[in-house]
């Protein structure tokens, strides 16, 4: 084949991925949309978002927000678990005062506070979610049509769309979910579960970090690849900060676990 014809085949995909980018975030944020289609669902499974922080107050009402839309808006049945490890900026003040169960621990790491949440968790289907995130109803949806179609998925993951909106940084995330990531690589703006999963898996609590694509690879080795269920279409929002204090390709090569991260606490990677 001839250098033209990979040049075009090459700008093809590339319009082709531009598209699919733009449509994925049109699609996310139509939360009316799949607002609609939550309200129609019946008996609709009772969901727990556990979500831990440190030093959060400046995101967490946006989370806070968006998971209050899905409850009374879209009529689904959640409980808001916020698990606050040692914040001095009112994390946990703002968490009860917006309708979230704060659980405060004195150990450090986001490990422990997932470990920590999950098991306070009392929903059919269990959600860890970062502060940082918007949740989507179109996220939420998806989730309770998988686990209700299919009792062979255990655990569900999404995509993700980065906020502000970004070409760059977005077009790096949507190639990211569609092409390189894999079913098993969890990450912790979107990892929901059934409850049953906690059996035999839960989050490690000796872990600082990782504490994320750890659970998906255990997940993976006990329950097998047709448990876990992904859907890089459907996405949450994430805040861009990490890619901000770390530099581009810095995150990128830490995401891809090409190096490893240097710092040594969850707090100290988002402050």
């Amino acid at each position: 084949m001839g250098s033209g014809n990979q040049y075009i085949i090459a700008l093809f995909n590339a319009t082709v991925s531009l598209r699919r980018m733009f449509e994925r975030i049109e699609f996310n944020l139509d939360f009316p949309y799949h607002c609609k289609k939550l309200i129609e669902i019946g008996n609709k499974p009772f969901i727990s978002f556990v979500v831990p922080t440190k030093n959060e107050v400046k995101y967490l009402p946006r989370l806070l927000t968006s998971i209050n839309y899905i409850t009374q808006l879209c009529n689904v049945p959640t409980e808001t678990i916020v698990v606050d490890y040692m914040s001095t900026d009112g994390t946990p003040n703002v968490a009860r005062n917006m309708g979230a169960r704060v659980v405060e621990v004195d150990r450090p790491g986001v490990g422990y506070a997932s470990y920590v949440g999950t098991l306070n968790a009392r929903g059919d289907i269990v959600i860890r979610t970062d502060a940082d995130v918007v949740m989507t109803p179109s996220a939420v949806s998806e989730v309770i049509r998988v686990f209700a179609n299919s009792l062979e998925k255990l655990v569900a993951t999404i995509g993700h769309i980065y906020y502000p909106l970004d070409l760059t940084t977005n077009m790096l995330a949507y190639l990211y979910d569609c092409y390189i990531r894999k079913p098993y690589n969890t990450t912790g703006y979107f990892i929901a579960f059934r409850r049953s999963v906690l059996e035999k898996v839960n989050f490690n609590p000796n872990l600082r970090v990782h504490e994320d694509w750890d659970f998906g690879r255990r997940a993976y080795k006990v329950f097998g690849l047709r448990s876990i269920y992904y859907n890089p279409f459907t996405a949450v929002f994430v805040s861009s900060r990490l890619i901000k204090k770390k530099g581009l390709i810095m995150y990128l090569l830490d995401q891809l676990h090409i190096t490893k991260a240097r710092f040594i606490s969850y707090s100290q990677a988002v402050t």
